[in-house]
């Protein structure tokens, strides 16, 4: 299971993207028109063979726009996995009492297969798992249509070249990191007292929620010297970004 984009939900969109450009250092590789029909407009950026995907209400009454206000401000909306086949994960999924939504799940955009998961039965994060026939996964920069079709031409790796880590925090760290081992498929770990998953590109750490401090609230992204000379965190757009 690979760790393939995160996504940020925020209402300035424009704003959002000024602060990546700046603060990271990374290009907008795409606009998907098809997010519109859900109130949407959306960036992707890549970051080496990863993605940072900002989410932006334009009409009211959707999710993302009902999570930006409990949060009150943009906040980590997303995590996006890539495996070799999602439909076949899905029906695991499924048979444990995880709900797929329905609005998504089963969409195919030519070889690229969604699937997302109802957040009351896996919180944390917005979790979706998808695939790309024909296509191998495990390449850095495997085909990933969500970003369009020009995407590696707009990488910059001169700040950061991959995203390594996301942080959940939950009211019981552990608890919830097993439920997410199971889904993700993947290997659960006890590091410095706290539960990590291991996925094949990156490692997702549980942590104890407080206030103001729960679900997705921190990445860790692969960094050059220059921007680790610059500083190993900053915080922008909700999330602690923490550079290694």
């Amino acid at each position: 299971m690979r760790l393939r984009q995160i996504a940020v939900a925020s209402y300035n969109l424009n704003e959002c993207e000024r602060i990546i450009n700046k603060e990271l250092n990374i290009n907008t590789a795409y606009r998907d028109e098809e997010v519109e029909q859900y109130g949407l407009n959306n960036i992707v950026c890549p970051i080496g063979g990863e993605f940072l995907e900002v989410v932006s209400p334009f009409t009211n009454n959707t999710t993302a726009g009902r999570f930006i206000e409990k949060k009150k401000g943009p906040a980590g909306y997303m995590t996006i996995f890539q495996c070799e086949d999602s439909l076949e994960r899905r029906k695991y999924i499924e048979s444990k009492g995880i709900r797929a939504l329905n609005s998504f799940g089963n969409i195919k955009h030519g070889n690229y297969i969604i699937n997302q998961y109802h957040p009351k039965d896996l919180p944390g994060a917005l979790v979706e798992i998808d695939s790309v026939t024909n296509t191998n996964y495990k390449e850095k920069y495997a085909d990933w249509p969500p970003a369009g079709k020009n995407w590696r031409q707009k990488i910059n790796e001169d700040y950061v070249e991959g995203i390594v880590g996301a942080t959940i925090a939950a009211d019981n760290p552990l608890k919830l990191a097993k439920l997410w081992a199971n889904v993700l498929k993947s290997e659960l770990i006890n590091k410095q007292n706290l539960p990590n998953i291991i996925l094949e590109n990156a490692i997702i750490k549980f942590v104890k929620s407080k206030k103001n401090y729960r679900d997705l609230v921190a990445i860790e992204l692969k960094a050059s010297q220059k921007r680790l000379d610059m500083g190993t965190k900053i915080k922008i757009l909700g999330l602690d970004i923490n550079f290694v």
